[in-house]
């Protein structure tokens, strides 16, 4: 059945491995029923997720482990975005695919990073590259802009507009970068005076932030949701932070509570994004006794460099706690 996308919180789930460096499906299973009954839409094979570490079997199994898990424990209506960005189009075509036979919804595509210079000089390969993605796919795309994990690519709005145009396949963005707030009104001005861009796609085109500590400006702006690696570890208090931002008045407490939540919030995101694989596992193995190990060439953060992102994230997960 067809599975549409819509306004929330995506999560980034990271993908275990066990001591012999194979992936650990007990923990995967655990952290992702967690995250899908907090309401969270599971993204999988993302910067968090190590993608680039696993091979394309893997990649496949996994999907198919997602979909299975998923539809056994009663969440057969949540949908799941894979990456399926590769280091040419002939491979980012071929995951899609795969990923689609597997049971993924949507593909997410990141730029290639191997080539980054050239693909800098001329954008005109940068829009062909998501074109023919999409063309290709049977799942929309979703362009995912991050230029710390793509050799410093960042896409401006005028070229993600062009890929807009040329595809209806392109059913969003994630925008991880600087400026994202600018980029996010330009691209809502050019859908609003152009109707005929939402019209022509299976759903309405999704913008996605991808740092939780722009997620109120980024809603007050008209922003669909967030993809963020807070929700691993704080997903309670992810979601009521969207939630209360959803809301079209606050009572004073709940104001209180929403500023609360977004400085707390806001702080742990600041320490989280450079800590990355290694800093979210080394938080869920503390917290859930996961496995703290990423896949070589990178290696579990020492204890001490643990303890103080540990630190960092006390408020945050003070507040989780309060939650639960």
């Amino acid at each position: 059945m067809p599975r549409n996308l819509g306004p929330g919180v995506y999560g980034p789930l990271p993908t275990f491995f066990d001591d012999h460096q194979q992936i650990n499906y007990d923990d995967y299973r655990r952290h992702l029923l967690n995250a899908a009954s907090q309401g969270i839409i599971p993204v999988f094979a993302g910067s968090l997720g190590e993608a680039l570490h696993l091979t394309h079997e893997e990649r496949v199994s996994l999907i198919r482990f997602i979909r299975k898990t998923l539809d056994e424990n009663g969440f057969e209506d949540r949908p799941i975005v894979a990456g399926v960005g590769g280091s040419c189009t002939m491979e980012s075509i071929k995951l899609a695919k795969d990923a689609s036979e597997a049971g993924a919804d949507v593909g997410m595509v990141i730029l290639p990073s191997y080539y980054a210079a050239s693909l800098t000089a001329d954008q005109e390969q940068v829009i062909q590259y998501y074109v023919d993605i999409c063309e290709s796919s049977p799942i929309p795309i979703l362009l995912y802009n991050f230029p710390a994990n793509s050799a410093g690519q960042d896409m401006s709005s005028d070229v993600i507009e062009a890929i807009m145009r040329r595809t209806t396949n392109l059913c969003g963005v994630k925008l991880t970068c600087p400026g994202s707030v600018g980029k996010l009104i330009r691209l809502k001005s050019t859908l609003s005076s152009d109707q005929s861009l939402n019209d022509t796609r299976p759903f309405p085109f999704l913008l996605l932030d991808g740092l939780i500590a722009d997620l109120r400006a980024w809603k007050g702006c008209d922003g669909d949701g967030t993809v963020s690696g807070i929700s691993n570890f704080a997903p309670k208090a992810t979601m009521r932070f969207w939630q209360l931002l959803n809301k079209s008045s606050l009572e004073p407490k709940e104001a209180e509570e929403l500023s609360y939540l977004e400085s707390a919030l806001s702080r742990a995101d600041v320490h989280a994004v450079p800590a990355g694989v290694r800093g979210m596992k080394y938080a869920l193995h503390r917290m859930h006794g996961y496995s703290i190990t990423p896949r070589r060439p990178l290696l579990p953060l020492r204890q001490q460099e643990g303890d103080r992102f540990m630190a960092v994230l006390e408020d945050v997960l003070r507040i989780e706690s309060t939650l639960a």
